[in-house]
């Protein structure tokens, strides 16, 4: 931790840690310290999972290496009347994403638990302007926008649709690739796909599985593609393409983006 507060969460990130926890990172405490609840699944009054930021414990440090590197990280903790995966292959699997993707390798996991560095940002879910019904409410929506905001946004969603084929050409899927398992990190600028728990290898899936399970990878990240150019206009690169080219298994009208994006390129 720098005089300023700062405290590096990861490889290329940090946060300023209030003042109230500056002794806990020089001076381990017993148990981990939450200093924030980022989640908490619960079945009734019954506790399944909590995501949380955590200051490590000496143990926790001894135990981890990298919890002695990052002692502010993210912990998964799953309570024992829950059905679950199985941390290891979830660490497992961030292991391999990280090897492939500009992404932290993960810090540790025991039965009930997996840890990683903390990445600060915001999920794409938050950022994102989209998702109403009907689905074509969604363009006007977009045109609402101004060209700043729609410009950011299909930057950050290149950038992810990057990211996401990079992991498809080494024979790997997220498996659950939400919105909110894309953050947007600020300093520096980038996106990071996170919660790899239900990612799988090639071999894992025949190839027509295999097929649906890339086609799942990039739906929502495609359907983003076509409201940005509902705004913008039709796209060069990549990203563009793979939108456009699958606009009809997307969704139920799909003239009717089809004209909305003609008409912002004034054909």
């Amino acid at each position: 931790m720098n005089s300023d507060g700062l405290i590096s969460v990861s490889p290329t990130h940090h946060v300023r840690l209030a003042q109230e926890y500056h002794h806990l990172i020089h001076n381990p405490p017993g148990t981990d310290f939450v200093v924030r609840t980022i989640a908490l699944r619960k079945a009734v009054d019954l506790p399944l999972m909590s995501a949380q930021l955590v200051i490590a414990s000496a143990d926790t440090r001894r135990t981890f290496p990298g919890a002695d590197t990052y002692p502010l990280h993210f912990r998964k903790t799953y309570f024992p009347a829950s059905l679950h995966g199985d941390p290891q292959v979830e660490y497992q699997r961030q292991l391999r994403a990280s090897e492939l993707l500009p992404l932290p390798a993960p810090i540790g996991w025991t039965p009930l638990t997996f840890r990683s560095c903390f990445l600060p940002g915001m999920p794409f879910q938050r950022l994102s302007a989209f998702g109403i019904e009907p689905e074509e409410a969604n363009i006007q929506r977009a045109q609402e926008l101004s060209l700043a905001t729609v410009a950011g946004l299909w930057l950050l969603l290149e950038q992810a649709f990057s990211h996401v084929s990079i992991l498809h050409q080494a024979g790997f899927v997220h498996g659950d690739l939400e919105l909110h398992n894309m953050v947007v990190c600020p300093s520096p600028l980038q996106v990071h796909l996170i919660d790899f728990e239900n990612a799988r290898e090639r071999g894992d899936s025949s190839d027509a599985q295999w097929e649906a399970l890339r086609a799942k990878d990039l739906r929502l990240i495609l359907r983003e593609a076509v409201y940005l150019q509902c705004a913008l206009g039709e796209q060069a690169g990549p990203l563009a393409a793979a939108s456009l080219s699958r606009l009809d298994s997307l969704f139920q009208h799909p003239n009717r983006f089809k004209r909305a994006i003609h008409r912002q390129a004034g054909l």
